[in-house]
């Protein structure tokens, strides 16, 4: 008797280990359907629960192409749900690609990222952010965090790297080049701060700030270089009275 019940419940448990790993996304998709806001669109979904693939997923036109997920089972146990994410196609240049190993908290709002990657265009960054001056640039942007640990309103720690190599600006007489722009990132009291290093064509530092609901703060100079065109020198004037050195305030 206790044998038959011995092989019973190792049976079942089985049976549900099985069915929990075979699980299809879609089928995972559908039981949380009612918890996806109404503003995201998914594409077409196939794989499992544990490694899957979204055609495409939609925000605020904000597009992501094939988005693949590896989910690790063990990490359950911990009381986190962690894995690796990748998406897009990061030698199309129009499309925002990146991949990212992540751990969420199943029992808190914990958020860890670490090894990520992301690109996107500069054209996309500006439409997210106001400008002191209206600008027409090109090129892209690539965003690298070794180690991210979710806060409030943002952040609690941060560690990483933000660049845009050979930026093209457009100016009276056509396109031309302000050269590379990078910068740090790190935490300071749940913001996430950008410390732009001025090694650069545009001669530009700038402290830059995202606080709490998505309030961009900029504060720095900028003294372009004597070989960009002069369209961006009689532009920076706009900004207000140059200091001792030449160098025009920047804030926003």
């Amino acid at each position: 008797m206790k044998n038959a019940v011995s092989i019973t419940l190792v049976f079942l448990f089985s049976f549900l280990v099985f069915t929990v790993v075979t699980i299809p996304a879609s089928v995972a998709l559908q039981v949380v359907q009612s918890q996806i806001p109404n503003n995201v669109r998914l594409g077409a979904v196939s794989g499992s629960l544990w490694q899957g693939q979204l055609g495409g997923v939609n925000y605020q036109n904000l597009q992501l192409n094939n988005v693949k997920w590896e989910l690790n089972g063990w990490a359950l146990l911990s009381g986190q749900l962690s894995g690796k994410v990748n998406f897009g196609n990061a030698r199309d240049a129009s499309e925002i690609s990146g991949r990212s190993n992540f751990a969420v908290s199943l029992f808190g709002d914990s958020i860890e990222l670490n090894q990520t990657k992301l690109r996107f265009s500069v054209e996309q960054a500006m439409k997210q952010v106001n400008l002191p001056l209206p600008v027409d640039a090109s090129g892209r942007v690539i965003l690298e965090v070794a180690q991210y640990n979710s806060g409030e309103p943002y952040c609690e720690s941060l560690r990483g790297d933000i660049s845009s190599p050979e930026i093209k600006v457009k100016g009276m007489s056509g396109w031309f080049s302000i050269g590379d722009l990078s910068g740090a990132l790190s935490c300071k009291s749940g913001d996430v701060a950008i410390m732009v290093e001025p090694e650069n064509l545009l001669g530009l530092r700038a402290d830059a700030t995202l606080a709490a609901n998505m309030q961009f703060r900029v504060a720095g100079n900028i003294k372009p270089d004597a070989s960009l065109p002069k369209e961006v020198h009689d532009a920076v004037k706009f900004l207000g009275r140059p200091d001792a050195e030449g160098r025009y305030p920047v804030s926003m």
